[in-house]
């Protein structure tokens, strides 16, 4: 794939595209949702910190990307204004979620996981697949051309989702 065609979602972002585009990222606690329309070939990912936004300051509004309750219905309205879809005709796949911060009190990989699910089930799209926890990072592709996304847990081999 063409250099030219890569996308990269960083920390705390949203990125929709259509094919022939890739989403790139990396991930460790840190969540991504990728969202599929495969009759349309669109898609888009949010990679987001934590799950719910009010884990925020008071009086400081969250930025909508970071955040797994906010971030992936962010997503889904971006993807139907820009596209016009609607969200009958998307696929969801999640990612990341693992225990890097080795936090004693808190798994917010986990969490972060636990809400993604919730979420998508809530709003009734279907996760069609996942690859999340562990203790390592990821690094992700997503191909907006196939739906597929080619996923490497570090040090590990390359697998498509």
């Amino acid at each position: 794939m063409p250099i030219e065609n890569k996308v990269l979602v960083g920390v705390g972002d949203i990125k929709i595209d259509k094919a022939p585009a890739v989403l790139s990222t990396f991930l460790g606690s840190c969540v991504a949702v990728c969202l599929y329309s495969p009759s349309r070939k669109v898609g888009g990912m949010v990679h987001y910190l934590l799950p719910k936004a009010k884990e925020m300051q008071e009086g400081k509004i969250p930025k909508k990307e970071k955040y797994a309750d906010t971030g992936i219905p962010e997503l889904l309205r971006r993807l139907k204004n820009v596209f016009n879809i609607e969200k009958d005709d998307f696929v969801a796949k999640i990612f990341g979620g693992a225990n890097v911060l080795r936090m004693v009190n808190r798994r917010v990989g986990e969490e972060n996981v636990a809400a993604a699910r919730a979420i998508l089930r809530e709003l009734k799209i279907v996760v069609v697949s996942a690859s999340t926890g562990g203790e390592k990072g990821y690094k992700l592709d997503f191909n907006l051309a196939t739906g597929k996304v080619s996923c490497q847990i570090f040090n590990e081999e390359i697998k498509e989702y």
